[in-house]
């Protein structure tokens, strides 16, 4: 077989369905009508559309859409499931936060944190000048225990869902 014929056979489907260039098909028409073989597999191009066309399709199974629907329709999550880790992570935060700095820390901290919240609402709606930052290592532990605690928690509920999404 030759190269040309090689490259003619590659373009035949092209051919037919009409996608090449005029020049290009004006000299795969001129290779057709000198090769019977390539002749022969451009007839066969041509019929293609019309058997596949023939070819009766199966029925799909009655329940196939229900069966797709049920394999991707996405769980509710129980607001339990959803809240109960970050819960959890929160009661744990505040466990260790009362063993660093006792009951009397975790009143202190309590109370600068909603003072500062107040102040940067009144902040927020032009009653009062911005708060100072908030003192303390403590109030930084705690807003990284939240933001890790937050992130398990999402981690989690994604695994639960779908084990694709975490590979």
């Amino acid at each position: 077989m030759a190269a040309v014929c090689v490259r003619t056979r590659d373009q035949l489907e092209a051919l037919v369905d009409g996608e090449l260039e005029a020049s290009r098909g004006a000299e795969l028409r001129a290779h057709l009508a000198e090769c019977a073989d390539c002749r022969a597999h451009h007839a066969e191009a041509c019929s293609l559309p019309t058997r596949l066309a023939a070819v009766p399709s199966p029925e799909p199974p009655g329940a196939l859409v229900a069966d797709v629907l049920r394999s991707v329709r996405r769980e509710r999550v129980p607001p339990l499931h959803l809240w109960g880790p970050l819960a959890i992570e929160l009661a744990l935060c505040l466990v260790a936060l009362w063993y660093v700095s006792g009951l009397r820390g975790l009143y202190v901290l309590a109370q600068h944190t909603s003072s500062d919240v107040g102040a940067l609402l009144a902040w927020g709606a032009g009653g009062a000048q911005l708060p100072a930052p908030p003192a303390g290592d403590v109030f930084l532990l705690l807003v990284c225990a939240l933001l890790v605690a937050t992130s398990l928690c999402h981690l989690v509920l994604l695994s639960r869902q779908s084990p694709r999404v975490l590979t």
